[in-house]
């Protein structure tokens, strides 16, 4: 919108100052609005050009949002990403997460006395043989009910479309092979209790030690999946999802700022802009003229302030031949300043006057900005 003050010499080169007979002559002024886009980008499409009518969210031009609409799916991804994690905390842990935590947890503990079975001195290798077998099975019948969980579980899940029906044939081919080893393991203990099984080579020292902290992080997680989620990760889980809205947000306000739009029904009064054109963040793209009734400013003299307070009524004669049209003083400065240094007398130089402002009904919007009018007082 062009400044209400305007400065008198620059906004009246015909202008309102008083007159003896109430009459005054001012510039006509419409109301408009710049717009652009918060974020800028490369124009991609043009649907204006200056002179054409827009109505209220007519789109003006388009920007390329290739790397905004990315941007956009990748924040929305994580909202959901974010979404799924918080539900997993609030809910806990289900029961076949907490019988498989079990399962790894024995099945460490298992693979770790087989390695302490292992080392001994080579007159207690028969033994130990037989030692490892019982481990062996122990181990294979831990598998066993590891891979009974996660078949059972996949089973569910495809009965309700869940998971694909490759997961379900990888589960049950993981227990049919379980059940395999265990009737081996069986097989081999009963072997090795037979014919004094052959000498197992001894570990290496290193290995005791790797296996027994591999059973001690089981046996830890085991208790963490048992005890469920604390209250100050749900808390940690909640804040995440919060945080990935916002920012999923943010990246849909700046795609939606790549379709640039008329804010008001109007007319493009200015646009200079081509396809591969780059319009900077902020930058103004399109001047429109709002359709609002236009408006002038006068300037009165203090003798006849008093016959132009707000509210008064007036007579506007258009200068280039548009018609009469109604006027309604809305207000007037609350400071005098001299006349501009333009007007025809000394005598009129050395008056104060009053800038007021007078809102013109024009329905048809037949007057144009810049063109002037005499205003009669009725």
């Amino acid at each position: 919108m062009r400044p209400a003050g305007f400065g008198c010499a620059a906004a009246l080169l015909l202008s309102g100052c008083a007159q003896s007979n109430q009459e005054y002559s001012a510039t006509v002024q419409t109301e408009s609005v710049a717009v652009g886009s918060q974020v800028g980008g490369r124009v991609a499409a043009i649907y204006v050009a200056p002179g054409k009518r827009v109505a209220r969210g007519f789109v003006l031009l388009r920007l390329d949002d290739s790397m905004l609409r990315a941007q956009a799916d990748q924040a929305h991804a994580q909202t959901l990403a974010a979404a799924e994690q918080l539900a997993e905390a609030e809910h806990g842990n289900i029961p076949s997460d907490v019988a498989r935590a079990a399962a790894q947890s024995a099945q460490a503990g298992a693979q770790y006395r087989q390695t302490v079975a292992q080392i001994g001195p080579e007159s207690a290798a028969q033994a130990a043989t037989v030692r490892n077998a019982e481990a062996a099975l122990r181990d294979a019948r831990a598998t066993l009910r590891l891979a009974k969980i996660d078949y059972e579980r996949e089973r569910s899940l495809a009965a309700s479309g869940d998971v694909p029906r490759q997961s379900l044939d990888q589960a049950r081919a993981d227990y049919a092979g379980a059940r395999a080893r265990v009737a081996q393991a069986v097989a081999t203990l009963a072997a090795a209790q037979q014919n004094d099984a052959n000498l197992v080579e001894a570990q290496l020292p290193g290995q005791r030690a790797a296996a027994k902290a591999n059973a001690a992080a089981q046996a830890a997680n085991y208790r963490t999946v048992r005890e469920g989620t604390r209250a100050e990760e749900i808390a940690q889980a909640r804040a995440r999802l919060a945080a990935a809205a916002a920012a999923e947000n943010y990246a849909r306000a700046r795609l939606d700022e790549a379709v640039v739009r008329s804010p008001t029904d109007g007319v493009v009064e200015s646009f200079n802009l081509h396809v591969g054109d780059l319009l900077n963040p902020n930058e103004t793209a399109a001047i429109v003229d709002e359709f609002v009734d236009p408006y002038v400013y006068l300037y009165a003299s203090q003798r006849d302030l008093a016959a132009l307070g707000p509210g008064t009524r007036l007579r506007l004669s258009s200068d280039a031949g548009a018609g009469d049209f109604d006027g309604l003083v809305e207000a007037h400065d609350r400071s005098a300043q001299f006349t501009p240094q333009n007007t025809e007398t000394a005598d009129q130089r050395a008056e104060l006057v009053y800038g007021v402002k007078v809102r013109i009904h024009d329905p048809h919007h037949d007057l144009l900005d810049g063109t002037t009018v005499t205003v009669r007082v009725k």
